[in-house]
């Protein structure tokens, strides 16, 4: 039996190529007793009332809070970050549970229903947890993008396993070791180590009750269809191919500083990040120009200088973003420099593929109608943002954009509003996370009706009268006519 793995994962810094790290990979029968901690540990964490699950989650900010600069050094060790990354990425986790604390004990209360014409019953909705949910989280945010579906999950009721990607265990774990500093309790978190195999064991285990996978559109898809033949519910956070439409009446300077920091930011590295940018013929020359000096001014952090952008996570990633540009480079750094497209064919990959790299195409359209069908011309439907004064026709024009998320005269913060839901639509995923939704997405609905009189007959019961059966009737005319 195989007890302990023997095979180990190295944590590479993507700033210096050096090994910052080496961890076990969890093996199947270690997978299997993290499973079965976990079940033992939830009965307890279930009979807590809300509030008890707040407060044990409020204990774990604290403690991440008191231990934000070591996170964010080892962030920015593991995932090559810059330093405003690095601070950007632990404020968001820790609004993410300050939201969680606060608004979870509403959203998971039970709520009261009408019962409608019996007037003689109870009704209610009550928010029941899965069991264990199996939280698969990607590289680009190690700490949100983990951190954030777990406190969710733990607030539903749910135990939670998790398994980071394998380019970032290291804060997968210091999460873990924060969990445990603050006294959350025993068993109820539990971190594996490995590869996709791994994750694919956790999608496959009957012992999960749930899935929540952040990464790409090939890999949800394979996940979907191994939980569909289980009939397990699952939430996907996939990739974008996200919009930006810039009207002749948008503030110009604005509309190209959130191009290049939308664009940009993380080195290009977020789902949400803009992509596609379509700009109104009046004010294309003038918008790319200044677009392409501020992406020009922008700067490579590096070991001991921070800057505006850190290098991309791994080798295999900056050679897929070179071979979508038709580049190659012998440099063994993981930097690349911004760039700014100007009208690449539509059916180039740089149009129809996600880049998540530090690239950005702009293109003329005629009209705000020519640029939401542009936009709308993908399977992706994750983010887009809207740039013109006139917020009557912006708010008409994300009427007709087939996203789940959207921003007018802003950019990407539609994230960091954390009472919004958050999720796409297409190929984007399935499911939201964050706001009353998100923490919902975690429990099944349980409806519940209660009889208030306790006659020993309902008039339908059998045997039916024939009084019965005409009151029915008339009932019917009267109430429903």
């Amino acid at each position: 039996m195989n007890i302990i793995s023997s095979e180990t994962l190295d944590s590479f810094n993507p700033i210096t190529g050096e090994v910052i790290g080496t961890v076990p990979t969890t093996s199947d029968s270690e997978l299997e007793a993290q499973l079965s901690t976990i079940k033992e540990a939830l009965p307890d964490w279930q009979s807590k009332r809300l509030k008890e699950r707040s407060s044990a989650l409020r204990a774990v900010r604290k403690t991440l809070i008191a231990r934000m600069d070591e996170i964010m050094d080892l962030i920015r060790q593991e995932s090559g970050k810059t330093e405003f990354d690095g601070i950007v990425e632990v404020m968001t986790t820790a609004e993410i549970m300050r939201f969680v604390e606060k608004e979870g004990p509403l959203a998971l209360a039970s709520q009261r229903r009408s019962p409608g014409f019996l007037l003689h019953k109870r009704a209610r909705v009550e928010y029941r947890p899965h069991g264990i949910v199996g939280i698969i989280s990607p590289w680009n945010y190690p700490l949100i993008l983990a951190a954030g579906p777990v406190v969710q999950a733990l607030m539903a009721g749910n135990g939670v396993i998790l398994k980071p990607s394998e380019l970032v265990p290291l804060t997968a774990l210091k999460l873990k070791e924060i969990f445990d500093e603050a006294g959350f309790p025993e068993g109820l978190f539990q971190v594996a180590m490995g590869r996709g195999d791994v994750g694919s064991k956790i999608v496959e285990s009957p012992q999960t009750n749930l899935i929540c996978f952040t990464g790409s559109v090939a890999v949800g898809k394979e996940i979907a269809s191994a939980c569909a033949r289980q009939l397990k519910p699952v939430i996907l956070e996939l990739g974008g191919k996200d919009a930006m439409i810039v009207l002749e009446d948008a503030d110009l300077e604005r509309a190209a500083r959130a191009a290049v920091w939308g664009g940009f930011q993380n080195a290009g590295q977020t789902c949400i990040s803009v992509e596609r940018i379509f700009v109104e013929e009046g004010i294309a020359q003038q918008f790319l120009e200044r677009v392409q000096l501020l992406a020009e001014e922008t700067t490579l952090s590096s070991e001991t200088l921070d800057g505006d952008l850190g290098p991309v996570i791994s080798p295999a990633q900056k050679e897929k973003i070179l071979d979508m540009l038709g580049e190659s480079e012998d440099s063994e750094n993981l930097y690349i420099r911004p760039r700014v497209i100007f009208n690449p064919h539509d059916s180039s990959r740089i149009m129809t593929e996600e880049t998540f790299g530090p690239v950005i195409s702009v293109h003329t359209v005629q009209n705000a109608g020519e640029a939401v069908d542009r936009t709308n011309a993908l399977d992706f439907g994750l983010n887009a943002s809207i740039f013109t004064q006139d917020l009557r026709k912006a708010r008409e024009m994300a009427n007709e954009i087939r996203v789940g998320n959207i921003c007018i005269n802003d950019v990407l913060s539609n994230y960091l509003t954390v009472n919004l839901p958050f999720g796409g639509v297409g190929i984007s995923g399935l499911g939201r996370l964050q706001g009353r939704e998100g923490i919902r997405s975690f429990a099944y609905v349980q409806s519940v009706l209660e009889d208030k009189l306790g006659l020993k007959k309902e008039p339908w019961w059998f045997p039916v009268s024939p009084t019965i059966k005409k009151l029915f009737r008339r009932f019917i005319h009267f109430y429903y006519g």
